[in-house]
Order: structure tokens, then C-alpha cells, then sequence
């Protein structure tokens, strides 16, 4: 599992200075898992979270936000 707080320390790629707020994509409420996208879209239910985590990394893939899902 990633280490979210880890993640939010971290400048991206291209960004310099000061770190915004980030919020987590992937969540859970009770037994199913969700991912929000920037435009605040949410996704799911998933029954697990590595299916959350792989459907997310499919949609940053075909929006062309990655090119490659980790």
C-alpha cells in the first residue's frame, strides 16, 4: 500500500515552492471504495482498494495524465 502522507510531502513534477493541500483520491465508506477526480466526479463502488487503486490508474491513463500506470 502507498504511503499517502509520504505522497503529500512531495513537490510533483514541475512544481517548486510551497506544497498545496492535497486530499486523498481513493477512499472508503463501509465496505466499498471510491476515487474522486479534480472535476470532483466520483467513481465506484469498488469492493476493494487495490480495485479502486487500478481503476483510478486506468482513468489518469486514458485522460493521457499519466502515460504509463504505476
Amino acid at each position: 500500500m502507498r504511503d499517502f502522507k509520504l505522497e503529500k510531502q512531495l513537490n510533483r513534477r514541475g512544481e517548486f515552492g510551497a506544497i498545496p493541500l492535497r486530499s486523498r483520491r481513493i477512499y472508503n465508506r463501509g465496505n466499498e471504495w471510491f476515487f474522486v477526480t479534480r472535476n470532483r466526479q466520483r467513481h465506484g463502488p469498488f469492493q476493494h482498494l487495490t480495485e479502486a487503486e487500478a481503476a483510478l490508474k486506468l482513468y489518469l491513463r486514458r485522460c493521457g495524465i499519466v502515460r504509463v500506470a504505476i
